[in-house]
């Protein structure tokens, strides 16, 4: 039980050990920046040897019992020829048969050996197989019906019906009775601070968990009565940060559509206008970009990401700040290839930067988890508000007055 205990601490370190590396090697640029690379190794060593302190009493345990199997099977040998001797030598069994059996009686030992060796493998790999099957015990948190519908080319009319959210973890509400329309083919824009509800509105769209109540609707169907494959695969996301994979350019592009030809890949590319800069990679599209893109600039990046988007051809549009990190002239060069994507297209843009929605067809400002105004961006700015205010601390100068239309 205790040599049991420490093994599941010993497989704890390990995967501590494998974290730690990894996160100084994939921020490694911030342990240069901040002279961290003494410290990290520290931290790293004292991982190692917390690992080696814990582990040392197990293998010594499991070298007492390897010793003690192999003096057991020496000891078995060795009775059976001093047994055999004296046998022969008092005329009841001869040699063949004394050979024989230590044959048989090596063999029998030498399997046991083998189920020995098993039983200890299986020992040190029984905590990972445990985590491996619990992962894969794990139940959704978004549990599909045995009965969902498939949606089938949806025209992106989208509906929040007095959604109401809280995390399970958390006891205040993030979203309280959100409700609004997005009529198909139309840009909503959602802006507010920080935490205001914005993303977690964009991740119920996604079903990435269900309302506490209310319900979401795409062309009048309830979200729970979609199947997940379905329904996602209508949304398409522009993340802030683009997340690629460390293939070529062309498998991240195929993520989008894995059917997609070489025309179509390169259309979506001329549109995003990203096809220039991969021509000039060393392989064009079949150049590797490293883990996470890191070859690439963040304006090429996100333009792969446009390009994506296009080859998946989604009804349904979420851009998650999608320019936020590019300077002035990358992002007039992304925003060009973003309005090519969100044309036709129901597109929900989360943004900080209030300059980018000015051409939303509607804005939801959010606080606090709630719809507290909407509008288009002349009206909600003659209406002196909240989304006034917010766009005048970006400005930093008063907002000037502005007249409603009648």
């Amino acid at each position: 039980k205790k040599t049991e205990t420490a093994q599941r601490q010993v497989e704890g370190l390990n995967s501590s050990l494998a974290g730690t590396a990894q996160d100084a090697l994939t921020n490694v640029m911030v342990v240069q920046s901040f002279t961290r690379l003494s410290a990290e190794a520290r931290l790293f060593s004292d991982i190692a040897n917390q690992v080696i302190r814990h582990q040392f009493p197990v293998l010594n345990w499991w070298a007492l019992v390897n010793v003690m199997t192999r003096a057991s099977s020496t000891l078995a040998i060795i009775t059976i020829v001093v047994i055999g001797t004296w046998l022969h030598m008092h005329g009841l069994a001869s040699v063949g048969e004394i050979v024989s059996f230590m044959g048989f009686a090596m063999l029998l030992i030498g399997r046991l050996e083998t189920a020995a060796s098993f039983v200890s493998s299986l020992f040190f790999k029984l905590p990972a197989l445990e985590d491996f099957f619990r992962i894969l015990d794990e139940r959704s948190s978004v549990p599909e019906k045995s009965d969902a519908r498939t949606l089938w080319a949806p025209r992106g009319e989208v509906r929040f019906e007095d959604v109401s959210f809280r995390y399970p973890a958390s006891g205040a509400p993030v979203l309280s009775d959100v409700s609004f329309t997005a009529q198909p083919g139309k840009a909503i824009a959602l802006v507010g601070h920080t935490g205001a509800g914005k993303s977690t509105a964009m991740a119920l769209l996604q079903r990435l968990w269900d309302p506490t109540s209310g319900r979401i609707t795409v062309d009048g169907q309830d979200l729970r009565d979609i199947t997940l494959d379905s329904l996602r695969s209508h949304i398409g996301v522009v993340f802030q940060e683009s997340l690629l994979f460390n293939r070529t350019i062309r498998d991240n592009l195929l993520v989008g559509c894995p059917a997609a030809t070489d025309d179509e890949i390169e259309e979506a590319c001329r549109m995003a206008d990203a096809h220039e800069f991969i021509i000039r990679q060393p392989q064009g599209y079949d150049t590797m970009i490293g883990e996470r893109g890191t070859s690439l600039s963040g304006g090429q990046r996100q333009r792969l990401a446009i390009a994506r988007a296009l080859l998946k051809n989604p009804p349904i549009l979420i851009l998650d700040e999608a320019t936020s990190a590019l300077d002035a002239a990358t992002e007039a060069k992304v925003s060009k290839a973003l309005r090519r994507l969100m044309a036709g297209r129901t597109t929900f843009i989360i943004a900080h930067r209030l300059s980018t929605v000015r051409d939303a067809d509607e804005i939801l400002v959010f606080e606090g988890g709630q719809i507290v105004e909407q509008g288009d961006f002349n009206a909600l700015l003659a209406r002196r508000g909240r989304f006034a205010e917010l766009v005048e601390t970006q400005l930093a100068q008063p907002v000037p007055q502005l007249v409603a239309a009648e």
